[in-house]
């Protein structure tokens, strides 16, 4: 088989390293190159090696970035200029560079709209531009959310785009799962599972703190400094750091209702599709949801949560006032009857469709 050779934007995100694993899986050689981000240890895989080629802070300006990629990406190119190998792009500023240094056949992988977060309307306009150019010019783009593709291209994308959301990884098959406990509606266990940053999720905190003290808010995960006043609450406990997969069957033992209210001044968040849900999904837990975003749209199809304007108190006042063990209940049903092996990243089809286009 064909060489695979990924490029990395930040050789931090798991999500990255489970995709070149499944490469790999798949019985592909693959070389790896990454950017690593300043003052976080990387993780090096069991399986593959990572070459660090470049490291900078999340700070850096997005052209500065740009050409620190350039300087740091043109030998790699200058290496394998003679060889039939495919490369795999992860994120726009990757691909952006990669493409400028060769024009061999690529992989493009989209799991974030990076250049929404661009400061002006046609800095916006020219990247989303330059993203769609190369989206249609690649061998395969895989979006990680439906959101994705109906940001870019509505109702009808490219025959070489591939949706491939961020599902859970394969190895929580092999992890005993924990039966939850029972839900008490009047002291219920709310949860932040990941990295807690988001204003909204910090009002939706705000909120429930001073206005139920009756119920308990867990965070999972590390915490942006903002969240550290939380701690003197007494219905507010920090478990810090977890191992995904291994930690979440006991995590979500423990939750009721699991929050993902992501920040919707951005394109990103209201067209992404995070992980949280199939996470909620396979353990069968309620999810809540910002309001006006493609998860809410997806949260809704399938009925396993609840979706909130997590900025306006009263509306979440509201919902929380509002719940009932029947809601919660009517939503578990729902997660339990869609099959887990939809919530599992196992991509099949996709491989299926890349073996036949390397044989042409």
């Amino acid at each position: 088989m064909r060489t695979i050779c990924f490029i990395i934007n930040s050789i931090q995100q798991q999500r990255c390293i489970k995709r070149i694993e499944e490469f790999i899986e798949n019985g592909y050689q693959v070389k790896a190159y990454g950017f690593s981000r300043s003052n976080v240890v990387p993780t090096q895989p069991n399986n593959f090696e990572i070459e660090i080629i470049g490291e900078f802070s999340n700070s850096l300006s997005y052209f500065k970035r740009l050409k620190l990629m350039y300087k740091a990406l043109k030998p790699i190119f200058d290496k394998y200029k003679n060889e039939n190998i495919v490369y795999y792009y992860f994120l726009l500023d990757v691909a952006l560079v990669c493409r400028l240094l060769s024009n061999q056949i690529y992989i493009y992988e989209e799991s974030d709209l990076m250049h929404t977060y661009l400061p002006t309307k046609l800095l916006r306009s020219l990247f989303n531009f330059i993203d769609r150019r190369i989206i249609k010019k690649s061998l395969f783009t895989v979006m990680t959310s439906e959101g994705f593709v109906q940001y870019h291209f509505g109702e009808t994308p490219p025959a070489n785009v591939h949706i491939i959301p961020n599902r859970l990884n394969l190895k929580i098959e092999s992890v005993h799962k924990k039966g939850k406990k029972n839900t008490n509606i009047n002291s219920l266990r709310f949860a932040f599972v990941g990295g807690a940053r988001f204003d909204s999720v910090f009002n939706f905190i705000k909120v429930l703190t001073q206005n139920f003290p009756e119920h308990e808010f867990h965070f999972y995960g590390g915490v942006a400094l903002e969240f550290e006043k939380f701690r003197d609450f007494p219905n507010v406990y920090y478990h810090g750091k977890f191992s995904n997969p291994i930690d979440l069957p006991e995590i979500y033992s423990n939750i009721d209702i699991v929050i993902a209210t992501y920040d919707i001044k951005f394109d990103n968040v209201r067209f992404a599709e995070p992980n949280k849900l199939y996470e909620a999904i396979y353990f069968e837990t309620p999810i809540i949801v910002s309001k006006d975003t493609y998860l809410a749209q997806k949260v809704k199809k399938l009925g396993v949560g609840f979706q909130v304007n997590a900025l306006n108190d009263n509306e979440i006042v509201n919902l929380i006032q509002n719940l009932t063990n029947e809601q919660i209940e009517e939503k578990q049903k729902a997660c339990m009857e869609i099959p887990k092996k939809m919530t599992l990243n196992k991509n099949d089809d996709f491989f299926e469709k890349l073996k036949c286009k390397l044989k042409n």
